[in-house]
């Protein structure tokens, strides 16, 4: 899994692409984590998950969300392939998480 982040004032876009398997996502949550903590005055954190091949998990995003939420910062999604929609829809993901465009 490759991680690549652009900061834009306030919002970081998180640029994930391979698999998000149970290696993959560790390696990732790692990194997002270090930006979250180190990031004080982030407010929204996007995902663009266009380069994402498989996905088994869905704690990485979860797990963000949460600690977006207690820093009262929003995560969002964007550019959701279709196997990927296929696990988040099932979990419940979106409820949680919106897409934007």
């Amino acid at each position: 899994m490759d991680v690549e982040f652009i900061s834009e004032k306030d919002c970081v876009r998180v640029a994930l692409s391979g698999e998000m398997d149970e290696y993959g996502a560790k390696f990732a949550r790692c990194a997002i984590d270090e930006v979250i903590e180190n990031t004080p005055t982030l407010r929204s954190m996007i995902f663009d998950m266009k380069g994402v091949t498989f996905i088994d998990s869905t704690g990485l995003v979860l797990g963000r969300y949460k600690k977006l939420k207690a820093m009262h910062a929003e995560l969002l999604l964007e550019n959701v392939p279709r196997q990927v929609d296929k696990v988040f829809l099932a979990s419940g993901v979106y409820r949680y998480v919106p897409v934007v465009e």
